[in-house]
């Protein structure tokens, strides 16, 4: 379920056969805020040749959005092994445009691949990444004599109780990490004590 993430951007650049290639690598959490980067950097650099990208938002592993673009590169010269990269390193929440300055000799479509593969390669070196572990958020419901029990329960789990609300129940919003939640889900249902589950973030 965990996955690494870069924690802050990098930005490195490498040479083939003069062509200059400059790659940003960097957390990245939706898609407009990729966007966003993307001008910025084409607002840097604008007499490069290309900008070419690769785009993964949570778990590399089953992503929520993948994408990458050759941005006028040969099909699939680009993009494609920047993604391969990122999916085959395991890291998501990371997005990375690479920028390349033509230094007149043709690449070819495998020297191309080796290329953007070895800039967002160069950046992956240079990046600080951490462990990322999704968490849920679960709402429970018991009694006043059992509240003592949730928080213990919750916190064994690596979990955190947010402030609860008292009426003739306590109602209390819990988050843990998605890896716990069969194990404290399977002692609430043995305790009798009431849930409700959302999506994992």
């Amino acid at each position: 379920m965990s996955y690494q993430i870069p924690c802050s951007p990098v930005v490195t650049e490498t040479e083939e056969k003069k062509s200059r290639f400059i790659c940003w690598l960097g957390p990245v959490s939706d898609k407009a805020a990729f966007l966003y980067q993307l001008e910025a950097v084409r607002a840097r650099y604008p007499d490069a040749t290309h900008h070419c990208t690769a785009l993964v938002i949570g778990n590399p592993s089953n992503p929520e959005v993948m994408q990458s673009d050759d941005d006028g590169e040969p099909g699939g010269s680009a993009g494609r092994p920047m993604l391969e990269l990122l999916l085959k390193q395991e890291i998501g929440n990371v997005g990375a445009i690479v920028t390349r300055y033509f230094g007149g000799t043709k690449l070819g479509v495998g020297g191309l691949m080796r290329a953007y593969r070895g800039a967002v390669g160069a950046a992956l070196q240079l990046a600080e990444l951490k462990t990322f572990v999704p968490l849920l958020a679960v709402q429970v419901t018991c009694n006043f004599a059992e509240e003592s029990r949730v928080r213990f329960l919750v916190a064994q789990k690596n979990g955190e109780c947010a402030e609860a609300t008292y009426s003739d129940k306590v109602s209390m919003p819990i988050r843990l990490p998605v890896d716990q939640w069969a194990e404290l889900r399977g002692q609430f249902q043995a305790e009798g004590i009431s849930y409700e589950s959302a999506e994992p973030s």
